[in-house]
């Protein structure tokens, strides 16, 4: 059984179980590229997944990062218990939010340094709007909607 049926199994045994209504696979060995499409991309109108089915896909560049940053220590560039601030001085003064769903005035300020290695484990105490309500949420729509 070659590697590309393997991995199609494997996909399908995933689908069957319920853990996925799809999924599709590129993997390149050996100078040759073998992609897999099994399940559906829409389960209700029986639309399976093809070479072209468009994916919603969000923070892909989180793992390219994180490599470079950590082929970065180990040339020994950088350390992960380096504060980002000596790099990127506009992160020396960070303060935090007293309670998410507060007044963006309440705040109090950091009491250590950002660091790669919180960075790295998303732990820096940075966040999305969608992932709050209140003034977090509300100040974030309005900056984007002054740069767009």
């Amino acid at each position: 059984m070659d590697q590309g049926h393997q991995l199609q199994q494997a996909l399908q045994t995933r689908i069957e179980n319920g853990e996925l209504a799809g999924a599709a696979a590129a993997v390149w060995r050996d100078s040759r590229i073998q992609r897999v499409c099994v399940g559906w991309r829409d389960i209700e109108s029986a639309l399976p997944i093809d070479r072209d089915t468009i994916f919603r896909i969000a923070s892909m560049t989180k793992p390219i990062t994180s490599v470079a940053a950590l082929l970065l220590v180990d040339e020994g560039v950088i350390a992960l218990n380096d504060a980002i601030s000596e790099y990127a001085p506009e992160f020396s003064h960070m303060r935090a939010l007293r309670s998410p769903d507060g007044p963006l005035e309440e705040t109090d300020e950091s009491v250590r340094p950002i660091t790669f290695d919180d960075l790295l484990t998303h732990r820096a105490g940075f966040t999305y709007a969608d992932f709050h309500r209140g003034s977090i949420a509300r100040a974030y729509r309005e900056c984007t909607r002054r740069r767009y």
